[in-house]
């Protein structure tokens, strides 16, 4: 009784379907959204079939180099020169055409070796894209490395040179697309000595991670570090360091005026080589960013000085100080008399560097050249720097400038070479405060700088009083307390002379040039090395006893003013904090001050100190004053 329904069910079923198709044909077909353009006449290519299993199975030696490939840009999103050269030879090539069965054994032979020597990097490009069938066709006609980059527009691609890329008729755009976004993972520039590289937005750069997660940044750039991959630079780097690559440091300038950056690239190349200058490896423009690299420094002078603390007293180290303090005044007169290498001029350059502190002394394990076990430093960032006839020397003024190594100078006052040599003073007095006392009194120089300001919210660290008509008093009484402490031997002795009679010297005209004090320094230098009591003195007392002693915690009564610019004050929440610092000192830090101070600072309630009645005597005569002494 239920077989007309079984019958029925099948029946209906049929009758809806063709319906159905009557409608579709009556309607037409359905409308389909905008397509991509394509170029005629759209078709699989061999190649097509690559991603499946039975393919790969089937092309083993083609499937090894594809894996290759994606592991190596999967771990640097690059593909390096070693790569290339070891994974594309010829034999591997040969492979590769013979599993794809492309010509005979004979031309397979011709064909690799025309691919090793001028097309290996489009037969990479061309693997990646799952076109390697297509290499004969874009050999055959002309195509080639020289013409990469491809360009891709709206007729198509382009080579390098603007030519029109014949491409097989059955690619469509996503094919071009393909290969012009695969390509970038192979052009990868090799970085030489001295070029300028212009890079188009989609280059990959040949980076194998930063050198450090900070970046630094000043008023004039920003700096990163960076590891080259060894394949793509001709830097020289550490013989022990290829497998890493070669550390610079990268300065992005934050201006992107094109007159900036070729006035900062065009001093440090008229500069040459010194061994105490910082030398330029290379220039390139990226994004309408423009770039500068350097060599990467393992530390700045700042940083040197609170790793080391105090330096063990023997003539090794002691002579390595003496040897940078005269290398960095020979560099710093190199760019305040500049002249070609070997090449006198009519016209004279003269220069001067406009930041000079130890944070812009930059401190290398090794160098080329330098075979020191103590390293070697070099004078660094030059974005201050100017570069000028004699008749102009002095005509430019600079707004900002840090205030602690700035020498006193009033707005719109014009900006001389002699600026740099107080700023020379106030470093080398640091350095010589390092040697004798240890990295900690290099902040206590600092505070007691600080104590000397006579205004009650605001005061600062630097060298000279707030008229800007003499030295500070606690600069010359600290001067004259490192000449008594055991550690001054003689030759720091005539440092220190040379340091308060030719350098901070508030008139600039009564500062003497860099190229004179160079000479004096170097004439110490020599003395030294054949005078060990001139370099030693009679000082004898265990170095790690005296670096104990030194380094207990000094009494923090205000913040550092170090590094704030030009023109900046900073704030002591009780005034100068010298009675709270007094009150919390310990003998040792007074003890440095000397007997004679002690008591007066102990009893002063006044927040106006000097210390200009003192009477401290100077072992080596009596330093100039401004001209109002």
């Amino acid at each position: 009784m239920y077989t007309p329904c079984y019958l029925l069910f099948p029946l209906a079923c049929l009758f809806l379907l063709l319906s159905w198709n009557l409608r579709r044909i009556k309607d037409g077909p359905r409308p389909q959204p905008d397509s991509p353009k394509q170029f005629p006449p759209v078709m699989s290519p061999p190649m097509s079939r690559e991603g499946s299993r039975s393919s790969q199975d089937s092309f083993p030696c083609l499937t090894s180099t594809s894996d290759r490939i994606r592991e190596c840009t999967f771990k640097l999103t690059f593909i390096p020169r070693s790569f290339v050269d070891a994974k594309i030879n010829e034999k591997a090539v040969q492979d590769i055409l013979a599993e794809k069965r492309i010509g005979s054994r004979s031309r397979r032979a011709k064909l690799a070796k025309k691919i090793v020597q001028s097309a290996q990097k489009l037969f990479i490009v061309l693997l990646m894209s799952r076109k390697v069938d297509y290499i004969n066709t874009f050999l055959d006609r002309g195509i080639q490395d020289d013409n990469l980059p491809f360009k891709l527009d709206e007729n198509g691609l382009r080579t390098s040179q603007g030519q029109e890329v014949p491409v097989p008729e059955e690619w469509d755009y996503y094919d071009l697309e393909t290969l012009e976004a695969k390509q970038w993972r192979v052009l990868i520039p090799v970085f030489h000595q001295g070029a300028h590289y212009d890079f188009p937005e989609q280059q990959i750069f040949p980076f194998v991670g930063k050198e450090s997660s900070k970046s630094a940044e000043g008023g004039f750039g920003r700096v990163s570090c960076e590891r080259i991959h060894a394949d793509h630079h001709k830097f020289w780097e550490y013989p022990d360091s290829k497998s890493q690559g070669c550390r610079v440091a990268i300065k992005t300038l934050l201006s992107r005026e094109r007159h900036l950056f070729e006035r900062e690239t065009y001093f440090l190349k008229t500069l040459g080589p010194h061994p105490h200058l910082i030398n330029l490896l290379c220039t390139y423009s990226f994004k309408e960013d423009n770039h500068l690299v350097f060599p990467y420094a393992d530390e700045n002078l700042r940083e040197y000085w609170k790793r080391t603390g105090l330096p063990e007293w023997n003539s090794q180290n002691l002579l390595w100080c003496l040897k940078q303090v005269v290398g960095i005044v020979g560099g710093l007169s190199v760019i305040h008399k500049l002249s070609r290498a070997g090449k006198p001029t009519s016209k004279t350059l003269y220069g001067r560097h406009g930041d000079l502190r130890p944070a812009n002394i930059l401190w290398f394990k090794k160098r080329p050249g330098c075979t020191d076990p103590n390293g070697i430093l070099l004078i660094a960032d030059l974005g201050l720097a100017k570069l000028h006839r004699f008749e102009s020397r002095s005509n430019d003024i600079d707004a900002v400038f840090p205030l602690t190594y700035s020498p006193p100078r009033h707005p719109g006052e014009r900006i001389t070479r002699a600026f740099d040599i107080w700023s020379l003073g106030c470093l080398l007095l640091e350095f010589v405060t390092y040697i004798i006392c240890g990295e900690k009194a290099i902040e206590e120089f600092s505070q007691l700088r600080g104590y000397d300001d006579p205004r009650t919210e605001f005061n600062t660290d630097c060298f000279y009083s707030i008229d800007h008509e003499e030295v500070r008093p606690s600069v010359e009484y600290w001067v004259a307390k490192l000449t008594t402490e055991p550690r001054c031997s003689p030759v720091f002795s005539d440092l220190l002379d040379l340091i308060m009679f030719g350098m901070i010297r508030i008139e600039p005209g009564k500062r003497k040039s860099a190229q004179k004090i160079h000479r004096e320094l170097e004439a110490m230098r020599k003395r030294a090395e054949s005078d060990p009591q001139y370099l030693l003195g009679s000082y004898e007392m265990p170095p790690q006893q005296e670096l104990d002693d030194l380094q207990e915690p000094t009494p923090k009564a205000l913040p550092s003013a170090r590094g704030v610019p030009h023109g900046s004050t900073y704030f002591t929440p009780d005034g100068h904090g010298l009675g709270d610092a007094i009150s919390k000192a310990t003998p040792l830090h007074l003890n440095r001050l000397g007997p004679e101070m002690q008591p007066r600072l102990a009893n002063d309630s006044d927040d106006s100190w000097s210390m200009s009645d003192l009477g401290l005597p100077r072992s080596r005569g009596t330093w100039p004053q401004g001209t109002s002494s």
